[in-house]
């Protein structure tokens, strides 16, 4: 158990550098003599941490060494771990994480639009005029928005989504700053108003344009609180160096 806990924890340190841009995507890792040196470890817990981090797609393990590969190639489970690499998180890298799931939601609630019950649509509804209120807590919020996306899967009928939202929550939703201060009000409202019309109107195209311009408000708003926060630190920062 020891060295299991040993290896990970090799594999979490080397895989930060990875992510920090220490070894380059293509670059050769340290041999497992070095790094067995530089942790004090046998080469056996080495040689399981280089596996971990080939299991997430950052590692190129070969004869006669190991390379760093490209972050693209990585899987979802990475993105949990680029979005904990800083407090606040990287703008850059919680923009794109938004964007992907812009489109995810955005096919979603197309598909809902067009082959959603009337029973889905009636709880929809009820989400949407929930969101509509400007009473409610940035996290609630956000757990209102998650539940819409939920239920705009779970109608599309289509179970590769289904996978696809289920793996994102699991890995690193959680991870995603939630901004105290939402997109203004009338920002939001004629979205959802638009959002609504298409649900009952079956007109998924409609649908799809509704939550990209609520998504891309969302997006707006989440890196201006990060960056101001950032600002706000380093500024902070610099005052007592």
């Amino acid at each position: 158990m020891q060295a299991i806990s040993r290896s990970a924890a090799i594999a979490a340190e080397l895989r930060d550098e990875i992510l920090r841009g220490q070894y380059r995507s293509g670059e050769r890792l340290p041999s497992e003599r070095d790094l067995a040196e530089r942790f004090s470890v046998h080469r056996g817990a080495v040689r399981e941490a280089l596996k971990q981090l080939e299991q997430l797609g950052l590692a190129d393990i070969r004869h006669g060494g190991s390379r760093v590969a490209p972050v693209e190639h990585a899987s979802l489970d990475v993105i949990e771990h680029l979005l904990g690499l800083e407090d606040p998180p990287d703008p850059t890298i919680v923009d794109q994480v938004l964007e992907a799931l812009s489109g995810l939601f955005m096919m979603s609630a197309r598909l809902c639009a067009e082959r959603a019950t009337d029973e889905q649509r009636t709880t929809i509804y009820a989400l949407v005029d929930r969101l509509l209120s400007d009473d409610i807590e940035a996290n609630e919020r956000m757990r209102l928005t998650r539940e819409l996306g939920d239920r705009f899967v779970e109608a599309s009928e289509n179970p590769v989504l289904q996978m696809i939202r289920r793996g994102m929550k699991m890995q690193f939703m959680d991870r995603l700053p939630v901004p105290e201060t939402p997109a203004p009000h009338e920002t939001r409202a004629p979205h959802l108003h638009r959002l609504r019309d298409a649900m009952e109107t079956r007109d998924g195209a409609a649908a799809s344009e509704a939550i990209y311009q609520l998504t891309r408000a969302f997006r707006k708003n989440t890196l201006d609180s990060i960056t101001a926060e950032r600002d706000l630190r380093a500024a902070a920062g610099s005052r007592t160096s």
